[in-house]
């Protein structure tokens, strides 16, 4: 990574991820699933527009996965298209590492602890614990999380299915919130 670049940060919302879907994951969800957010990714994002994806063909390895803490990795960064007794669960994680992880800069250790390390500064708001199965103001929602040019919220048949927020980096480590770049907040979906 460079100078000109910054993170995304992707949080899934599983309930509305789920809402009408039969992977086995919504099925069956985890406590932490039904209200928290989850990790959806964390990506390079050019200060300007775009970002860069794929940029090593470093294969994924899994064990890393084990040394982060599996059952950490399932419960904070979780697939829940598959059963996390299946082989391909951890398909989700390779993905990410692959098109976001290898523009990084940093190992695959680094990559999945920093989205990790995310989670406990970015906490899902109480407004979501206290609204679950209701609906809740946009703009209430996203100064629950952040400043509005920090934030942008993704919305699929009026239920909260994501959030994106923005981070600057310091030696390719997502340190401090900051402004989003145009294209991020005009992904924003919820009205």
């Amino acid at each position: 990574m460079n100078d000109s670049t910054l993170y995304v940060f992707a949080y899934s919302w599983t309930p509305g991820f789920c809402k009408g879907q039969a992977y086995p994951g919504c099925a069956e969800p985890l406590p932490y699933w039904k209200t928290n957010f989850t990790i959806h990714g964390l990506w390079p994002q050019y200060a300007t527009t775009g970002y860069p994806s794929s940029c090593t063909t470093e294969p994924y390895n899994s064990t890393i996965v084990n040394e982060v803490g599996l059952d950490t990795m399932i419960a904070r960064w979780p697939d829940v298209k598959y059963d996390v007794n299946n082989p391909k669960y951890d398909s989700f994680w390779e993905h990410e590492w692959t098109k976001h992880g290898t523009c990084s800069g940093l190992s695959q250790y680094e990559y999945f602890s920093a989205a990790l390390t995310l989670t406990d500064s970015l906490l899902t708001p109480e407004l979501i614990h206290d609204s679950i199965g209701q609906n809740v103001n946009a703009e209430m929602l996203r100064a629950a999380i952040a400043p509005a040019q920090m934030v942008s919220l993704q919305c699929s048949q009026q239920s909260l299915v994501g959030v994106y927020t923005c981070w600057q980096q310091i030696n390719n480590q997502p340190v401090k919130l900051t402004d989003c770049p145009t294209d991020v907040i005009n992904e924003d979906t919820c009205r």
